[in-house]
């Protein structure tokens, strides 16, 4: 569905570890140029912000939200997500390759598909494209497969969404060792964002499946050098995980 996430704990910034800027700003109020240079930014095109603003006069006539996405130039550096595998009981616990040994780690052992959307908006035919423009690493392995998605995934003749394969030594990462970009740790707060609700509301209980260590993809995504924010930054307003 590319209907707009209402809620807070839907949208995509539940999934950032780090590179992303959030200033004290309402949505209508313009990001800056310096903004972006700081981070990526959550923010809507300027046709969508100046559609809201006019409606706006005559009462919103309706128009309930806006498509808020994610945006980043070269400048803003590279934006870390954590992909969560989310089981109510990991069947992986009986791994064929079992252990805790590299190989039951392996990405493509927990996940089939990973699958990133910009906002379905009006871009140039200059502004960044995904399969193009955006350098990405999954489990700590550079992709070097990025199809486009024809069909749902096509918006006004531009093509919004990618298939990202995900490469054959890319890696889960445990998240008691995930870390920022810069290399520092995560605190038990930024943390919580991912422990499954049952733990966090019964900290005592003895379910074995609230005990897991959570694991998770790591992906790190950043803008290549021909992006400019005036042509089109790069914009991510989706991202859908496939796991087995």
């Amino acid at each position: 569905s590319f209907l707009p996430a209402q809620e807070e704990f839907s949208t995509l910034p539940t999934v950032v570890v780090s590179g992303l800027i959030q200033p004290d700003l309402d949505m209508m109020e313009d990001r800056s140029d310096s903004l972006y240079e700081q981070g990526w930014v959550l923010d809507v095109s300027k046709v969508e912000r100046d559609t809201k603003r006019k409606v706006e006069r005559c009462g919103g006539l309706g128009y309930i939200d806006m498509k808020v996405a994610l945006y980043g130039i070269p400048q803003s550096g590279t934006l870390r997500l954590f992909l969560p595998f989310e089981s109510a009981s990991n069947h992986h616990d009986v791994h064929e390759h079992g252990g805790e040994n590299n190989d039951d780690l392996l990405a493509q052992h927990w996940m089939d598909d990973v699958i990133l959307c910009e906002a379905n908006e009006k871009r140039s035919e200059d502004a960044c494209q995904l399969d193009k423009d955006l350098a990405i690493v999954l489990g700590g392995k550079p992709v070097h497969k990025i199809t486009p998605i024809n069909g749902a995934g096509v918006y006004l003749n531009r093509k919004t969404c990618v298939h990202v394969s995900i490469p054959p030594m890319a890696t889960m990462t445990k998240l008691s060792d995930l870390t920022k970009v810069d290399g520092s740790a995560l605190t038990p707060t930024e943390q919580a964002r991912w422990q499954p609700k049952a733990t966090q509301q019964q900290p005592n209980n003895n379910n074995n499946n609230n005990n897991r260590e959570v694991i998770g993809l790591v992906v790190d995504l950043h803008p290549k050098e021909r992006v400019t924010r005036k042509q089109g930054a790069c914009c991510v307003s989706h991202i859908i995980w496939e796991q087995h």
